[in-house]
């Protein structure tokens, strides 16, 4: 008698662990898959805010001290992202701070939680890089 109930409790405890345990495989595969995909589009990014830090105007900077980019850095920085992370999507370029930043965005698709309804995440990605030319602040 005890070993029939026994086998029942681990019936039991299987039926209702099982998917409890699924579940958590599916997320850290989720979880992991979409780290991948932030991290490919921060490197994007990076290579993107090193090219647009390289589109300081000289002419201005060496007439007046002031930062100002070019105006196809957009094109430059999405250029170079696209050809790391063709996802990527650099939406501004900008200084900050004696910085040149970029921001943008990717798509990042998701496997165990597509069954639940939920296909992607939108992931936004900043990065900042310092200019070129040894240029370190405006009025140098």
């Amino acid at each position: 008698m005890l070993r029939q109930r026994l086998r029942g409790q681990v019936l039991l405890w299987t039926v209702i662990l099982l998917p409890v345990f699924l579940a958590l495989t599916g997320l850290v595969f989720d979880g992991g898959l979409l780290w991948q995909q932030y991290t490919r589009a921060r490197w994007a990014a990076s290579a993107a805010a090193v090219a647009a830090a390289s589109e300081i105007d000289p002419e201005v900077f060496a007439n007046s001290g002031r930062m100002v980019l070019r105006p196809g850095a957009l094109n430059v920085a999405a250029t170079y992202a696209t050809r790391n992370d063709p996802d990527l999507r650099i939406t501004s370029v900008y200084i900050s701070g004696g910085n040149v930043g970029v921001q943008g965005w990717t798509e990042a698709e998701t496997v165990f939680l597509a069954l639940f309804g939920i296909q992607g995440f939108r992931l936004n990605v900043r990065a900042v890089e310092r200019p070129a030319w040894g240029v370190s602040a405006e009025g140098q």
